[in-house]
């Protein structure tokens, strides 16, 4: 049986934060998540495609977001995608992929509204380049994927500000534009890797980059990771704190074996000295007894 949360006022305010048109509520937009390629079984999905917003016209040029949060009600220990990927038109019928969505991004309103805290990481982000969506009335698709149950997808009408469109190949995607001083500090989890198994065996080093934009590494001087909440959370726990060396890179040595056997989250915060701001990176790894 498919259970159904109901975020629309959530997914509201958040989408206000990103774009000036609040989001309409989930039974505004398509309805349901449909199958896709490789689509098995029933759905037992939900989510919310926050921005755009239906019906809104994106920017010819530079990059738009397309973000929102999902979850497979089915799914313990996880939001349940492993892939969200957003296309203009349908996948294996003619359409083309736009972008590759960043998976985990933190969603506390998902998990307090569902009660569930495995799904506070799961919103979705993707950067569109707007020229490759043509001038007029298209169709975009988010498709989600997930181990058990293949595609399936939600499909958002929106109105692109691109040039027409013509029979060539779509251009690359034009890559996002570098931060400037000031901005929010970079961070990236280069180990664990998605989903990756870590072993209950032996110790396992987490590892990344992190930098601030007018700075530096130098102007990085905490980097906290958590495991299974975000900090401050009832179950998250602390893994430690650490710097990146003069190259970028930081490096935090934990045991596995003090935690569950489980689909497990961390949470990693870069805070810069210089500006005082900070940012939050998210990955999904497993916790294996073997």
């Amino acid at each position: 049986m498919r259970r159904t949360f109901c975020l629309p006022l959530l997914s509201a305010l958040f989408a206000a934060a990103l774009i000036a048109v609040p989001a309409l509520p989930v039974a505004a937009q398509a309805s349901g998540w449909q199958p896709g390629p490789d689509a098995v079984l029933d759905s037992t999905y939900d989510g919310f495609i926050d921005t755009p917003a239906a019906g809104a016209t994106v920017p010819g040029s530079g990059a738009f977001t397309v973000a929102g949060w999902f979850v497979d009600s089915t799914a313990e220990g996880w939001a349940g995608a492993d892939d969200v990927q957003v296309w203009l038109g349908a996948m294996g019928g003619g359409g083309t992929m736009l972008a590759k969505a960043q998976l985990g991004q933190s969603r506390p309103d998902v998990a307090t509204a569902t009660n569930n805290p495995f799904w506070g990481s799961a919103g979705f982000s993707a950067a569109v380049n707007g020229g490759q969506v043509p001038a007029g009335p298209q169709t975009l698709s988010v498709y989600a994927h997930t181990p058990g149950k293949g595609w399936w997808f939600k499909t958002l009408n929106v109105s692109g500000g691109g040039a027409a469109s013509s029979a060539s190949a779509p251009s690359p995607s034009a890559p996002v534009a570098a931060s400037s001083p000031g901005s929010a500090p970079l961070v990236t989890i280069d180990s664990p890797g998605a989903n990756q198994d870590v072993s209950t065996k032996n110790e396992f080093s987490i590892e990344g980059t992190a930098s601030d934009p007018g700075f530096g590494a130098s102007g990085i001087d905490d980097i906290q990771v958590f495991i299974n909440g975000e900090r401050g959370g009832a179950y998250s726990t602390q893994l430690g704190s650490t710097t990146p060396n003069p190259q970028g890179q930081w490096q935090l040595t934990f045991n596995p074996t003090k935690f569950p056997s489980m689909h497990s989250n961390l949470f990693v915060y870069a805070h810069s000295k210089n500006t005082g701001k900070e940012t939050l990176a998210t990955r999904e790894f497993n916790i294996v007894d073997k």
